[in-house]
């Protein structure tokens, strides 16, 4: 019997954080993972117009969009220079029941609050070792910095969760 889903299961984007290392990336606007299913095509007489595909690998990468502040984001500068992997988790932060409707903190403190985000191991979507392949700092006039780094995964990504 499949479970019954509610509204409430919905998971805000607010909700859910990239770790690396098991560090926050802070000030995040936007996180996204993508992975992809490497193929080759089989073309043969007997597939006539229509070949199969092989699955070969799956490669993956993670990308964060963040503001830009002088709390540590050159870090990501420096890991990619250095071509250093990391841990990386995609999964909701261990203090996301502490958040208002709209995802904003609820804390007397809201920078020690942040400073306390770690993952939560029950909410793991996804986690593997990654490297920076991608860093950008934007800085347009009138406006907040902003700063995007991608994490291109380096062997296999697993998840919590059986997929069946």
């Amino acid at each position: 019997m499949a479970a019954v889903r509610k509204n409430s299961d919905i998971i805000k984007g607010s909700m859910l954080m990239v770790f690396y290392n098991d560090n926050p990336i802070g000030f995040a606007t936007s996180h996204s993972l993508s992975l992809t299913l490497n193929t080759t095509e089989v073309s043969t007489k007997d597939h006539g117009d229509a070949p199969a595909i092989i699955p070969q690998t799956v490669s993956w990468e993670i990308q964060a969009e963040n503001l830009y502040s002088d709390t540590g984001e050159l870090t990501y500068m420096q890991l990619m220079m250095a071509k250093k992997p990391v841990t990386i988790k995609f999964c909701k932060a261990s203090n996301y029941d502490e958040q208002d409707e709209k995802g904003v903190i609820v804390a007397e403190d809201v920078e020690q609050a942040s400073k306390d985000w770690t993952p939560d191991s029950q909410h793991i979507i996804a986690t593997g070792q990654a490297y920076v392949t991608s860093f950008q700092i934007n800085a347009p006039a009138g406006d907040n910095a902003t700063m995007s780094v991608t994490f291109t995964g380096n062997g296999a990504i697993t998840t919590n969760g059986d997929p069946t």
